[in-house]
């Protein structure tokens, strides 16, 4: 950006798809009225995995609530219209829903699912009086008796998120710039990634210092392709516009396709949220 710093002297992505996999407590029934499923302990597995039909999200649940259930039927929503995975019959306790249930459900090939995807499932259960529980027809979910932090093990609405492992080895090569909001470079511009070792890479020409130029370091979480850009030295726009960088985001090797959001420091100046997007 140093068109503009001359002028003037601007996803957690990922938290969101990993916080679910804590320890999750059980949450005060007595006000509950029907049947609620919710997350019993931690679930063993909690993302699809590119083109791999038997990843899962996958967790042992409880049932809550002074109605008794019947099933489960499990719905995929996109662009709000639901359309049939699968049924779970009680008294089982494990629920479980695979890449390949969505993608038979939807009748689309497993490639379809492309990393960074977000996949939203919709869990609606049937009391034995024939009434049906769900995040789409309970208010309290949005707002009363079963919204805020103390009621987020339910098992109501569940975000999935598409990725792949991440292999270093496979991220190495030929990029270009899809988007770069601190406009060091232009779409199409070309940039090359390295190979630091199994969990960092490197973007070598960004940013496009010219004093001290420091490549961007990349550490990924081998499982889950997770990106953070330690706050680390980026060299400066002239020996008077020393640069720091620092964000997070996610580096999907197996497709060629880097995306993070970048917070920088210039000159002590702070300039937050700027997306960067590389790919094959």
């Amino acid at each position: 950006m140093k068109k503009a710093l001359k002028i003037i002297s601007l996803f957690c992505a990922a938290a969101f798809v990993f916080s679910c996999q804590k320890q999750y407590s059980i949450f005060d029934e007595s006000k509950i009225d029907g049947v609620y499923a919710a997350i019993d302990g931690s679930p063993s597995s909690v993302l699809f995995y590119y083109n791999t039909p038997t990843s899962s999200y996958k967790t042992n649940i409880v049932l809550h609530g002074p109605s008794k259930a019947q099933k489960m039927d499990t719905y995929v929503v996109v662009g709000g219209v639901e359309t049939f995975v699968k049924t779970l019959t009680f008294p089982s306790t494990v629920w479980e829903v695979t890449l390949q249930d969505v993608a038979t459900a939807l009748n689309q090939p497993l490639t379809n699912f492309t990393p960074g995807a977000q996949i939203i499932l919709r869990n609606k259960i049937t009391s034995t009086d024939g009434q049906v529980w769900s995040a789409a027809n309970t208010s309290n979910l949005s707002g009363g008796l079963l919204s805020g932090t103390a009621f987020q093990n339910l098992l109501a609405d569940v975000t999935v998120f598409v990725t792949c492992p991440f292999v270093a080895s496979d991220a190495v090569g030929n990029y270009h710039i899809v988007r770069d909001d601190w406009v060091d470079f232009n779409p199409g511009d070309p940039v090359t990634v390295s190979m630091i070792d199994a969990t960092h890479i490197q973007i070598n020409e960004y940013p496009a210092t010219s004093y001290q130029h420091a490549p961007l370091v990349i550490t990924v979480d081998p499982n889950s392709g997770a990106a953070t850009v330690v706050k680390q030295y980026s060299g400066g726009y002239g020996s008077g516009q020393l640069e720091y960088s620092a964000g997070s985001g996610f580096v999907f090797s197996c497709v060629g396709y880097i995306t993070v959001t970048l917070n920088f420091t210039v000159n002590g100046g702070a300039y937050n949220g700027y997306t960067l997007i590389v790919s094959k």
